[in-house]
Formats: structure tokens, C-alpha cells, sequence
């Protein structure tokens, strides 16, 4: 990890921090997070998910130049599926402090590190295979996303808060082949993708109309997830 100069009048630059080396496999997805202390101030966590299905927090406030990043503790977060990806999640009371991850299956987790413990387990996307890349942002009348990109072709929008209400998501095909990352404007008005072997980067107007007429149309309640059901209603 690296970290800036405080001293404003000196040219910034950046510095070594520290290193683990704390997943035994592939690390699917790290994440930066803000949470309020005992003593209510503000406290900066970092956390990595990794294909050996584990969970890691690392000590930021106490890595040291040119040292190793202490990990503070370590939890399982699933038992057959593989993690994709993680991202701290929006627009939730900071003193609790809440990570998202997704994993193979399609699934889509919402836990407390600090517990270790799922609060939410619901459906993702299903559509363009599984979530690897996820970014959040913020409209202009306050409504939260997550934009996602999975591995091949496809990026989307889900809108939160998070319940497993399929009505809430869309897909595109963005890309011929892979897409290595995403990327949004503050403003939440653009989303840029970066392809693979097709050497692009492209650009992209987001429109939220879509979901919420979807959400609007698909009912309230459980009305939106009889159809999940095999069969429907009468299934």
C-alpha cells in the first residue's frame, strides 16, 4: 500500500507501506471502507476476498513504512461458492459498517466484518455470468447504484437498497469479449468501461428511467419475486 506526504508545501509523492501476502489462492476483490470508532472517529478499514473463500481486514492505522500490513482477523464467508467481488456498502449507518460480496453462484451477500456474520443473502444478476467489478454511485436526487461489469461482455445497474427484487437490475453487453474494469463519474451521469482484446475504452450516459419503471410496473411486496418461483404463481 502506498500513502501521500501530509506536508502541503512539498510536491506529492508517494510512498511504500507495506505488503501481505494473506490468501493462500487468487484475490477476487479488495475494498476501502469508513466506520465510526468507540471514540467516534472516523476509522479507515481495508478488506480482500479471495478465491479460498475467505475474508481478510487489514490494520491500516497501523502499517508502517517498509513494513508488513497487519491483518486484524480473517472470517469464511462462504463454503462451496467462490467470491468475486466485494465492495463496502453504500448508505448504511457508519457505526455498524456493512461489506458486499458476490460470489459464482449468483449470489449476493451483505455482511458485518466486525460480527462476522451475513446479514442478507439475495439474488444477483443472472445474466452475462458472475459479478467481478463493482463501483457505487449516486444520483442526483440522492437515489444509490452499484454499476457491475461481469468477466465477458456484459456491465448494469443495480439499484439500491438491496433486496433481491429483479425488477431492480439491468444488463447491456458492453464489450465483445472481456471487460478488465469499470469506472464512474462523482456526478453518477457517466460510467467508462475498458475492454480487453478489443483495445477499447468506451463511454457511457447512464439512465436510471429504465429500472424504475420496472420497479414501478413489477408491484409491491412479494408481487416482484413470484415470478422467481418455478411456475410463478401457481408453481
Amino acid at each position: 500500500m502506498t500513502q501521500g506526504t501530509k506536508d502541503t508545501s512539498k510536491e506529492k509523492e508517494w510512498q511504500f507501506s507495506g505488503k501481505i501476502m494473506s490468501h493462500e489462492v487468487e484475490i477476487t476483490g479488495i475494498a476501502f471502507g469508513k466506520t465510526i470508532d468507540e471514540n467516534d472517529q472516523v476509522l479507515v478499514r481495508l478488506f480482500s476476498v479471495g478465491s479460498d473463500r475467505k475474508c481478510f481486514e487489514y490494520d491500516v492505522r497501523e502499517a508502517k513504512l517498509n513494513t508488513e500490513l497487519p491483518v486484524l482477523f480473517c472470517f469464511p464467508i462462504e463454503i462451496e461458492a467462490r467470491p468475486t467481488s466485494c465492495i463496502w456498502y453504500p448508505g448504511t449507518d457508519s457505526k455498524e459498517g456493512i461489506l458486499l460480496t458476490t460470489n459464482d453462484e449468483y449470489k449476493i451477500k451483505l455482511w458485518n466484518p466486525t460480527t462476522e456474520t451475513a446479514r442478507r443473502t439475495c439474488l444477483g444478476p443472472t445474466y452475462g455470468g458472475e459479478i467481478t467489478k463493482l463501483k457505487s454511485i449516486s444520483m442526483p436526487r440522492g437515489d444509490k447504484y452499484l454499476v457491475y461489469a461481469t468477466n465477458k461482455k456484459v456491465i448494469g445497474l443495480i439499484q439500491l437498497p438491496l433486496d433481491g427484487n429483479p425488477n431492480k437490475t439491468m444488463g447491456m453487453i458492453a464489450h465483445p469479449d472481456e471487460v478488465t474494469d469499470i469506472c464512474a463519474t462523482v456526478d453518477g451521469k457517466y460510467v467508462f468501461t475498458c475492454g480487453g482484446d478489443d483495445l477499447a475504452v468506451n463511454m457511457w450516459s447512464v439512465d436510471v428511467a429504465p429500472i424504475n419503471q420496472a420497479v414501478a410496473m413489477g408491484g409491491e411486496k412479494i408481487e416482484p419475486f413470484i415470478n422467481l418461483i418455478e411456475g410463478g404463481r401457481d408453481g
